[in-house]
């Protein structure tokens, strides 16, 4: 899992994260990390920082220079947390990984401009389209295609909004919503084209509204990314399952199983490494998973990989659900 070859050193911070040594081994931490939290010595915004209560590490990566952190929790005897090991290593893409900031920094100076050029003949044709329905009979069979139509070009204006968003950062409304209605839309919407390309869909989705709070299209680009790569990985067709499961009391878990190629262990522990990525050389950014990584922390939810090679990929979601009586409460308002 750890190659010491990339390993810089080991820090020790007591329970309120303030580092109390510095253990440097290949690299070169400096001792006057000692004293500072952890995750502003590394430059991890704050709001980022949720240690679980677990013995198995949090990855976190530093914003300046890509250094990955593995950040292990501390127990005693009545298992209490009283401090953190943190072993820090190289980035594991070396030059990519700031290759890939400023490609983002680029994306951020130009994604008015495609978001500009995309909504103007957007609106162009979506209204002339409204002119249509508001023309045409009930009984039309052409109503309920224009409706779609209508439909699928307002979610083209939502992606666009969505990429500005991503680039400035914006934060989004949230709201309750549930996560199956989300699943059906997202077969709905590429469905046909996958099977198309001889993928089968299967969903076994549980009988029970499962509401979560956030944004339900944030959710909705996890979903469709985590789909596209299963078919990626599926060239001469398969099967994507989808289930969804009640998760212990107060969570809820999704899970997405291709038949695919699958990944080895090396290409696991890399896979939400920002630029990483399995695909040829202009077939993916790798900025992908660790997009999906981002947005599933929005939710205060994890996200976890299982492959192995020809046996295809599983991909878990967990995130923490709302009641019933916090759903319609959220709705009234």
């Amino acid at each position: 899992m750890f190659e010491s070859e990339n390993i810089l050193g080991i820090v020790v911070a007591d329970k309120e994260g303030i580092i109390k040594s510095v253990s440097r081994t290949n690299g070169s931490l400096p001792s006057s990390l000692i004293g500072a939290k952890w995750y502003d010595a590394f430059s991890i915004p704050v709001e980022e920082v949720h240690v679980a209560k677990e013995r198995s590490p949090e990855i976190f990566r530093s914003r300046e220079s890509g250094e990955k952190l593995s950040v292990f929790s501390s127990y005693d005897k009545e298992g209490s947390v009283f401090g953190f090991h943190i072993l820090v290593e190289e980035s594991c893409e070396g030059d990519s990984y700031t290759q890939s900031l400023n490609k983002v920094s680029c994306l951020g100076e130009i994604a008015p401009w495609i978001a500009h050029e995309i909504n103007n003949p957007l609106a162009y044709v979506s209204g002339w389209l409204q002119i249509f329905l508001a023309e045409t009979e009930d009984a039309d069979p052409k109503k309920k295609t224009y409706k779609t139509l209508i439909s699928e070009f307002e979610r083209i204006a939502t992606l666009s909004s969505s990429l500005l968003d991503f680039t400035r950062q914006t934060p989004r409304p949230k709201r309750t919503f549930d996560v199956n209605q989300v699943v059906e839309e997202v077969v709905t919407m590429i469905g046909y084209t996958l099977k198309n390309e001889n993928i089968e869909i299967i969903t076994d989705l549980t009988l029970s509204d499962i509401v979560v709070y956030g944004d339900s299209n944030r959710l909705k680009q996890v979903y469709i990314n985590l789909m596209q790569n299963a078919r990626d990985a599926m060239p001469d067709g398969g099967t994507i399952h989808i289930n969804t499961n009640d998760f212990e009391d107060d969570s809820v878990m999704i899970q997405f199983r291709d038949t695919g190629c699958g990944m080895s262990r090396e290409e696991l522990n890399k896979v939400f490494c920002t630029s990483y990525t399995t695909k040829d050389y202009g077939k993916g950014s790798g900025l992908g998973l660790s997009v999906c990584g981002s947005i599933i922390k929005e939710f205060s939810g994890t996200i976890g990989l299982d492959s192995n090679i020809d046996q295809g990929t599983v991909v878990s979601i967990i995130l923490p659900k709302c009641s019933w009586d916090e759903h319609v409460s959220n709705v009234d308002q």
